[in-house]
């Protein structure tokens, strides 16, 4: 059971290393997981994983896992019972866990947390990759961060900025519960800057307002932060415009 008093939960940490972005025919090939109370690591996992088939190179480029790195290294299966006691009563958190737990469906259900989902609402940050927040944040993620792309190095570098987000989270005096943190990760952000199209980068105030109109008519379910941005950025606009 998870405890409903932020200061009384239980953290797991995990990040997944893969042969790609689709989980629905792509595999993990390293996986890693931290259990935390309060701001200490109580227990560490962190295993290559055999994914039953090549790993691409392009993948192999980004995280410097190859076939042969993982030959003999256990199928995802053979570990679902020690993921699944490390996440066992925790609220299990991962820097874009849309990504990472698509790729761990025995632990979907669970409480997550997103730190990417968190920093949005919490940081002004010109970019909200884990490694570009813990440079902007100065955090400390130990001599495991220096191995980027890596599911150890980028499991430690989450939690150093979960414990980070959650000490902005108090201090801004938001509600120390489980629920209410759960539910301002799920609530759309306002961003400065869109992450693509054809004004990424660009401040939400220099973009253009058909744009921005155009943006709000569109498709917009795998990238609700941006639609929920353009609908304020046009709701500010028509407030001004007299």
């Amino acid at each position: 059971m998870i405890r409903e008093n932020l200061a009384g939960a239980t953290f797991a940490v995990v990040d997944v290393e893969t042969t790609g972005i689709d989980p629905r025919r792509d595999r993990v090939v390293e996986v890693a997981c931290l259990r935390m109370r309060r701001s200490e690591i109580v227990e560490r996992f962190c295993s290559l994983v055999d994914p039953g088939r090549p790993i691409p190179l392009e993948a192999s480029m980004v995280h410097g896992i190859y076939d042969s790195d993982v030959r003999g290294a256990p199928a995802l299966a053979h570990l679902v019972p020690r993921l699944r006691a490390l996440t066992r009563e925790a609220l299990v958190v991962a820097h874009n866990a849309r990504f990472d737990v698509a790729f761990l469906p025995f632990i979907a259900g669970r409480p997550v947390i997103c730190t990417m989902r968190l920093a949005m609402h919490l940081v002004d940050a010109p970019s909200y990759r884990n490694g570009a927040l813990r440079d902007y944040l100065c955090l400390d993620a130990g001599p495991e961060h220096r191995r980027a792309h890596r599911a150890a190095a980028d499991a430690h570098v989450t939690a150093a900025l979960l414990q980070e987000l959650l000490r902005l989270y108090a201090r801004r005096q938001y509600p120390q519960t489980v629920s209410a943190l759960i539910e301002m990760t799920a609530r759309p952000a306002r961003l400065r800057r869109f992450a693509f199209g054809a004004h990424r980068g660009q401040p939400i105030e220099s973009v253009p307002t058909e744009y921005l109109r155009r943006l709000v008519k569109a498709d917009a379910k795998d990238w609700p932060d941006s639609r929920y941005t353009a609908e304020r950025e046009l709701a500010l606009r028509a407030d001004t415009s007299f």
